[in-house]
């Protein structure tokens, strides 16, 4: 069956040009049968196994898929996808089954057969006897009422359950329906908008520029404006419909998760597909957030494409408006991509419990993900390959299309079989059955949908629409369920997914139910169950979630906290105000995801949780700190973006933070406020603090993209670049023209012709690149070869040149292309005088042409003279020079770096976590921090860090003040100090010493202070490795400094530390000084040093230049066995100095505290009669009634 036959398949084109009068006829045409052979597969589970279940003729091109409870596969097909009718009779619905349990189907038959479905209808649901068919416009039910699988007209039942979804003719629409845990079932549609109204009076309308924009800002019965696509749920008896998320491409397939989770694969291109979770009223960012009037190519920013991403990866961090306010994260994001049927594997019998799988056409694979909790999300995590095609055998016809779970546990994949996604080639097709090596014939579960107790086993079914409809069952039994579900629930204690499925059906079966659903609430050991509680109980009984969201705002648990907010979406202000006080208090600062929450909670009533909560609560823009700032930024109400400005004008924020802040001005609910928020962008724009190029093209291209009021342009103006300037004139070469001696005085009248396209020190027309700095690093003939020969290069990032011609109008449009969008038929132009015109180009029937050359005129087209030429060259060389800006496109950035450049964020005391010190040893002001040196200990930053950039001051206010900062500190050391055993991390130290210490260490000690120095040591600590640079110390493991360039106390030192694959440097007061290479290992932990002497730290900026892929954890320390010290005579508490104690105990542990402050606990590592030795060779010797402490102190008992 597998052999391809050339003749044959000439055969069957030959017949495909004419319809066969049915599906039955069409299956008994001879033609070529083919698919994938078994052999070709690679499985990423050396567990599993494929295998054949079933090929054409019993099924043609399978679309879509779902088992009923008997085992049966119900599927539609896909033989005439965008190639017209093949069957004249219509599309059908097949039912397959293996009727003998041999492991493949025996037995395919038509269900139904009809003209008005859609080429490939996109869903298929089975729940029970009702057989659900998502093919646009509508989602049909078919009731098989004497269930003989086959539809009986007169007997059987047909109704249209939704309609109104758009476009039939495009996959961008009606997806399958799925079972929720809630007995509800849900669904997805894609971007080309809806208009549906029910039964129960909901009228449901969304759409976007890329479907449906009759509809764009119109309102649903609800008052909202929906942007599509979207995911939706309703009650199977077609009420209740309700969006649960917004704003996807095209959400081809989704799931609901036994915990009431909703995942989702999106597709797109380019290379932006992607695998998410949805939370409830989740705007997912594909259109514009408020209407979708607008594509994300429109507003795509230059700086939202990051440096060294892979364009086949990533394209842009516009595309799901990652940087808007309300856009809620996209999820694992894979590349080029279209996904479609997609399943989550909640049971074991694969061994595959908490997968996630995802058919994909345009990989040619099956991927897997893993869903876990995390943060207040669902991280999806990233993605692997789980079915696909093997190296040698890529050019195979593998178009998977969807994924089933059988009643059995056995997974199901169909496969399309085309050379194409874009219409039916082959018509051919194949599903496969995925089971384990070692399992024995998988038997499916008898199911009864009669009984309680049949209703009850169901709900352990792999299948979810099987055990999805049993849910529904059971709640409409009510009262009597409820003791059979709460003996289910008792039965699967400790199996979390069991559990879930009972709270759901226990809440909707009376006051019982819903009582002992509310003792999970309690449950403070199952986040998880806690949140199918509150999610439970807010379906059964919503009069009563205002009550249980009052109860437990405050709750630990982030998931609950997070659901909370949810449920207040539509809660007036004045009902709400305290819960929402108590869930900003939740608020970290830092969690996108929370805050996202929270801005559904927030929604439609903006202004006053800002006016009365957050501004009350933050006073002083001035001084805020992330937690302020970016509520403000999500809320961006009036006077929040007014206290935004302050806060940046305040701040002067590093331009990644000024960029991220920068875009909540990018939202607006009026016009009103798009034109505020202009003029406060311009404004900052203006200040000297913001001149640089990074800040200046940040807000140009905010203005331009994200505030302008551009209405779409039909060609029926032209736009017209003249050729030429002047006379034309003969100009030498460039290297002869730069002989000549120019002046700049002259040059200035000459740059007049350059101002009809560019600015110069604020004069002039921004068409072309900005011109201010760009001749300072240029040579006289640099600059004459670029304006001779203008084609040469064009400016380095800048637009294209192109030239539009309308077949419509005859129009002709010239200028540089920004924001084109295929898919929306739109681009942005910047014509001549500097303005942006929005031209609909498609409509315009316009053909885009890009031209090799630039618009600007050569030298001699400018009726320039070889003088004038020179005259202008030095005069371009001394523009800007007047600014205070160091940093340029061409000259780079400085070293050190001002810390504001591109990838630099500011450190404060949020971001770092007390390791063993003191709570009062550290007090931030923002990111300020004051330490009092007491205990000796450190802080680490929150995360641990590879290659990296560091930027600090610091200053002693004690003489001969310690202190330092470490870099890349073991997580193992720091596990051990966090234990209470040592100090110091192991790590590499860049010593923060006063200039006095070397005195104070030789008065002291009476040593020569000889091997270390005050100006910036750099050396490693512990078992870590380095190659000090030169000068080194005289043990040969410090980098002493090769300048001195340290100031005394009370007086800032600015450091500058670069840790990049394995090698440290270090600049003090702008200096380089010290450092070291061949460092292992070369990642870790940022700390920062308390060691006994008060010391200040400032202005702390950081820019990561790697990020983990699996970012290490802390280990749990496990500490060597100590020394047993039973019967020792220096048993007890010893106490010296002014307050300072040491308990020896039997375990041979030794406990120094400070008061009631414990400062470490260390193990004896040896002893003798009247001695003890513990880690770190501290020596502790009884001599008489006295204990010496390391030769340093004298204690006594206590």
């Amino acid at each position: 069956m597998i052999q391809k036959s050339f003749l044959l398949f000439a055969l069957f084109l030959s017949v495909s040009l004419s319809s066969a009068p049915t599906r039955e006829a069409f299956a008994l045409e001879e033609r070529a049968v083919s698919g994938i052979p078994i052999e070709a597969f690679e499985l990423g589970d050396p567990n599993l196994k494929i295998e054949l279940w079933a090929r054409s003729p019993m099924i043609f091109s399978p679309v879509a898929m779902d088992f009923d409870a008997r085992g049966r596969l119900w599927t539609t097909e896909g033989i005439d996808y965008q190639r017209g009718m093949r069957i004249k009779e219509g599309r059908s619905i097949m039912v397959l089954e293996d009727k003998d349990r041999d492991g493949q189907a025996d037995s395919s038959h038509v269900f139904i057969t009809e003209k008005e479905i859609r080429h490939a209808a996109l869903g298929i649901a089975v729940f029970d006897n009702r057989i659900v068919l998502s093919a646009t416009p509508s989602i049909i039910v078919y009731t098989d009422v004497n269930r003989n699988a086959v539809f009986d007209e007169g007997l059987d039942k047909r109704e249209v359950f939704l309609t109104g979804f758009r476009d039939a003719s495009h996959d961008h629409t009606l997806h399958a329906v799925v079972g929720a845990p809630s007995g509800q079932w849900h669904f997805s549609y894609g971007n080309r908008g809806a208009d549906v109204k029910t039964k129960d009076g909901r009228h449901h309308i969304s759409s976007s520029y890329y479907g449906y924009s009759d509809g764009i800002g119109k309102e649903s019965s609800d008052g909202e404006v929906y942007v599509g696509g979207m995911t939706m749920r309703v009650n199977p008896d077609g009420t209740g419909l309700a969006p649960t998320g917004e704003n996807m491409r095209n959400t081809h397939d989704m799931f609901v998760s036994s915990f009431g989770d909703v995942y989702q694969s999106d597709n797109d291109d380019p290379a932006h597909a992607r695998i998410s979770w949805v939370m409830e009223h989740a705007n997912m960012g594909y259109a514009d957030l408020t209407d979708g009037s607008r594509s994300w190519e429109e507003v795509a920013k230059s700086w939202e494409e990051p440096a060294g991403w892979s364009k086949g990866l990533r394209f842009s961090r516009s595309h799901w408006r990652e940087n808007y306010p309300g856009a809620f994260p996209p999820g694992t994001i894979y590349g080029a991509g279209s996904p479609t049927g997609n399943v989550l594997i909640e049971d074991d019998i694969l061994g595959l419990a908490g997968t996630y799988l995802v058919a994909c056409m345009v990989r040619k694979e099956v991927m897997a993900v893993t869903p876990k909790w995390k943060d207040a999300q669902i991280e999806m995590g990233d993605h692997r390959p789980f079915i696909r095609l093997k190296k040698d055998r890529k050019g195979e016809f593998f178009l998977p299309t969807d994924l089933a779970l059988a009643p059995d546990g056995s997974l199901f994949l169909s496969d399309f079989y085309n050379d194409t996604s874009r219409g039916t080639n082959q018509v051919s097709g194949s599903i496969y059955r995925i089971t384990r090596k070692d399992e024995k014939q998988l038997m499916p579960p008898e199911v009864n949908f009669s009984t309680t107790s049949g209703l009850v086993e169901a709900l352990k079914n792999p299948a979810v629409n099987v055990r999805s409809h049993a849910a529904h069952l059971l709640v409409k039994k009510g009262k009597e369920a409820f003791g059979p579900v709460l003996g289910f629930l008792q039965e699967v204690s400790g199996k979390p997914v069991f559990q879930a499925r009972a709270l759901w059906v226990l809440g909707q079966v009376g006051k019982k139910g819903k009582q002992q659903v509310a003792k999970y609430l309690e449950d403070t050991k199952n986040e998880k169950l806690q949140v199918v509680a509150y999610r439970a109980l807010r379906h059964a009984d919503p009069k009563g979630t205002f009550a249980r969201a009052k109860d437990y705002a405050d709750s630990k648990n982030l998931y609950l906290r997070r659901e909370i907010a949810l449920s207040l979406r539509g809660v007036a202000f004045e009902d709400c105000r305290s819960i929402l006080e108590s869930l900003i208090d939740g608020y970290d600062g830092i969690n996108r995801f929370y805050l996202e929450a929270l801005g559904v909670a927030f929604h439609g009533k903006e202004e006053q949780v800002y006016d009365e909560i957050v501004a009350k609560r933050f006073p002083k823009p001035s001084s805020w700190t992330w937690k302020a700032k970016n509520l403000a930024w999500r809320l961006h109400t009036s006077e929040a973006i007014l206290d935004l400005d302050l806060c940046i004008r305040a701040q002067k924020p590093p331009v990644d933070e000024f960029r991220l802040l920068a875009m909540a001005f990018a939202s607006f609910r009026s016009d009103e406020e798009r034109k505020d928020r202009v003029n406060r962008l311009r404004a900052l724009a203006q200040l000297s603090e913001f001149s640089a190029e990074y800040y200046q093209v940040t807000i140009e291209e905010i203005v331009e993209k994200d505030l302008n009021d551009l209405k779409g342009e039909l060609m029926e103006t032209s736009y017209l670049i003249p050729q030429q300037l002047g006379q034309l004139t003969k100009v030498s070469k460039p290297d002869e023209v730069a002989q000549l001696k120019g002046d700049a005085i002259r040059g200035k009248t000459v740059a007049a012709k350059c101002y009809l396209c560019h600015k110069i020190e604020g004069i002039g027309v921004g068409f072309g690149p900005n011109l201010t700095h760009w001749g300072k690093e240029r040579t006289v003939e640099e600059i004459v070869r670029e304006i001779v020969y203008p084609d040469e290069k064009f400016a380095h990032g800048y637009d294209k040149p192109v030239r539009l011609v309308s077949r419509k109008t005859g129009e002709t449009a010239e200028g540089l292309l920004s924001n084109y969008s295929w898919h929306a038929g739109s681009l942005k132009l910047k014509v001549l005088s500097g303005q942006t015109r929005k031209i609909l180009f498609r409509r315009a029937g316009a053909k885009i042409k890009y031209l090799k050359e630039s618009w600007m005129p050569s030298a001699s087209e400018m009726g320039m003279s070889d003088q004038d030429l020179a005259d202008l060259a030095v005069y371009m060389q001394s523009t800007g020079s007047g600014d205070n800006d160091s940093t340029s496109a061409d000259s780079g950035e400085p070293v050190p770096p001002t810390g504001n450049e591109p990838g630099w964020k500011v450190v404060t005391g949020d971001d770092f976590v007390n390791v063993n010190c003191f709570p009062e040893t550290w007090r931030w002001e923002g990111g300020h921090a004051h330490c009092t040196g007491k205990p000796t200990g450190v802080i680490r930053y929150r995360e641990p860090l590879e290659n990296f950039e560091l930027l600090l001051e610091w200053m002693h206010k004690k003489n001969a003040g310690n202190s330092g900062v470490f870099i890349w500190a073991t997580p193992q050391s720091i596990s051990k100090l966090v234990a209470g055993h040592g100090r110091l991390p192991y790590g590499i130290e860049v010593q923060v010493l006063d200039l006095g210490y070397a005195e104070h260490y030789t008065k002291r000690h009476k040593k020569p202070a000889d091997w270390f120095t005050s100006h910036g040591d750099v050396f490693p600590v512990g078992p870590v490795k380095m190659n000090p640079f030169p000068p080194v110390a005289p043990n040969g493991k410090r980098s002493f400094p090769s300048k001195e360039t340290t100031k005394g106390i009370h007086q800032w030192n600015h450091y500058y530390v670069r840790a990049v694959d394995g090698e440290v440097r270090l600049w003090v007061n702008g200096q380089e000084v010290s450092g070291g290479d061949g460092i292992e290992p070369a990642s870790g932990y940022l700390c920062l040093e308390s060691e006994g002497a008060p010391v200040e730290f400032r202005n702390i900026r950081l820019r990561p230049l790697s990020t983990f892929k699996d970012a290490p954890e802390i280990p749990a320390f496990v500490p060597p066995t100590p020394v047993k010290l039973k019967d020792h005579p220096a048993l007890g508490v010893w106490k010296y100095l002014n307050g300072y104690t040491r308990e020896v105990g039997e375990d041979g542990m030794v406990t120094l505290r400070l008061g009631k402050s414990l400062i470490w606990k260390r193990r004896c590592i040896s002893k003798s009669e009247n001695e003890f030795v513990l880690d770190g060779n501290l020596v502790h010797k009884l001599i008489g009634d006295t204990l010496d402490i390391e030769g340093k102190y004298q204690a006594v008992r206590e």
